[in-house]
């Protein structure tokens, strides 16, 4: 079929793809259940198990405490949670309930760093978030308001005298790296609860999230490298997916409840993580549990590389950042100038940008041209991450100059108080760089 030859109305052209979508779908019973495996080669069961109902339950009262402060949060409405998390070690088979019109994944992996080490990075205002996590985060920043910017000391402070839940809000944007499906970026807002407490003598971090209506229209771009968190993005609606690819497409919903336990005796970490997403076209939710799982992963990929650096530092990356804001708008623009000659010279032959609007785009260094200042202090600031991890880059900045000791491990014997109890069978700042208000995405 020839989508340009039908000279259809918009609205039209959307529904009679639409319905060309569901009924080559329907038409093939064992298609609708295949869950393609994606950049990270995912293989999940087409019939998962369900969540145990208290866990369900465990989940709800975390949500309700996001979106109703008032509400307050009761450990003990999450033990069973926390009961789950510390027993189950591989739950990739397992679902949970649909949340926001959405499927949804459980995913596990271990981290070798305490928990005082991944907050001094992650939930410091002075380190952008997505700088943790840029396989699969391109920009972010806290808005005015939240309380984490107003906190005297760091959550990673709270962690050897924790004797009572700790409960901070705070409200975020978000700009996505291209999915691995369709290559799409999205910008929206979110939520987000973190609680820090103990549980059967252990440290325990919560984080959960839910997104704020629907996000920005869907762009193209391009994954070039996502082992080195290399991407391409163009600035052009659509998606980079043949004949839908000029489809308007949006995340409507989404949401996760990540938990962290620490186990002071072996130096590391369980990250555990519930995951949903509604995203698609015209109100559809196209999104399957393996695309979601495949995210999952790349984001644990790149976290883990980050927090388990023995040559990084919190420290090192908190005054590389300062370095970066404090750039002038004269240094910004000289240094993305030679990035977009460096990205054009190293990526134009690859087969993704070969596509004539991806081309002219980088020309001559044309990529300067579609990326606005918070893409251009998001560059720099992920190629001084990679340089500071050893990484080849595309821009020489100026070497970070300090002396910085890692961050204080908790120590096994620290006070515990009010700890939730285990299973039966088991004992188990300043300022951030971009935190502003989201200008149009580039």
């Amino acid at each position: 079929m020839n989508i340009n030859s039908l000279h259809l109305p918009r609205p039209v052209l959307v529904l009679a793809v639409s319905v060309f979508v569901l009924c080559g779908l329907a038409w093939d019973p064992a298609m609708a259940e295949e869950e393609p495996s994606g950049l990270m080669e995912v293989e999940l069961s087409p019939k998962p198990e369900p969540l145990p109902d208290n866990v369900e339950a465990g989940i709800d009262h975390l949500f309700a405490a996001l979106r109703d402060p008032a509400a307050g949060f009761n450990p003990a409405d999450v033990r069973a949670v926390l009961d789950f998390v510390t027993l189950t070690t591989e739950p990739k088979d397992i679902a949970p309930a649909k949340r926001f019109g959405g499927k949804g994944i459980c995913l596990r992996q271990t981290v070798k760093s305490d928990l005082k080490r991944i907050l001094h990075y992650f939930y410091n205002p002075e380190i952008p978030n997505y700088l943790l996590c840029p396989a699969v985060l391109r920009m972010s920043g806290w808005h005015e308001g939240s309380q984490i910017l107003e906190r005297e000391k760091g959550l990673w402070d709270e962690v050897d005298t924790l004797s009572e839940p700790v409960v901070v809000r705070g409200r975020e944007f978000e700009s996505t790296t291209p999915d691995s499906f369709a290559e799409a970026y999205y910008l929206y807002d979110l939520n987000r609860l973190i609680i820090l407490l103990k549980y059967a003598g252990k440290n325990v971090l919560l984080s959960v999230t839910e997104q704020e209506d629907k996000s920005d229209v869907g762009r193209k771009g391009a994954i070039l490298d996502d082992t080195q968190w290399d991407y391409f993005y163009s600035g052009l609606e659509g998606l980079n997916r043949g004949m839908i690819g000029w489809m308007d497409t949006f995340t409507y919903a989404s949401g996760s409840v990540q938990v962290y336990i620490e186990d002071m005796n072996r130096a590391e970490t369980s990250v555990f993580l519930f995951k949903w997403l509604r995203a698609g076209w015209a109100g559809m939710n196209v999104v399957k549990r393996s695309h979601i799982y495949d995210g999952t992963l790349r984001y644990m990929r790149s976290f883990s590389k980050i927090v388990e650096s023995d040559t990084l530092t919190p420290e090192q990356v908190v005054a590389a950042m300062r370095e970066i804001d404090g750039l002038t708008q004269p240094e910004v623009d000289a240094y993305i100038k030679e990035y977009a000659a460096n990205f054009e010279a190293r990526f134009k032959d690859n087969p993704k940008l070969s596509d004539s609007d991806y081309a002219e785009i980088i020309e001559d260094g044309g990529y300067a041209d579609v990326l606005d200042d918070k893409a251009r202090m998001s560059v720099l600031a992920l190629e001084k991450l990679k340089d500071l991890l050893g990484m080849p880059t595309l821009v020489s900045l100026p070497e970070t100059r300090m002396a910085a000791a890692p961050a204080k491990t908790a120590r096994a014997d620290d006070a515990e108080a009010a700890p939730a109890e285990a299973p039966a069978d088991e004992t188990p700042g300043a300022t951030g760089m971009i935190r502003t208000e989201p200008a149009p995405e580039s």
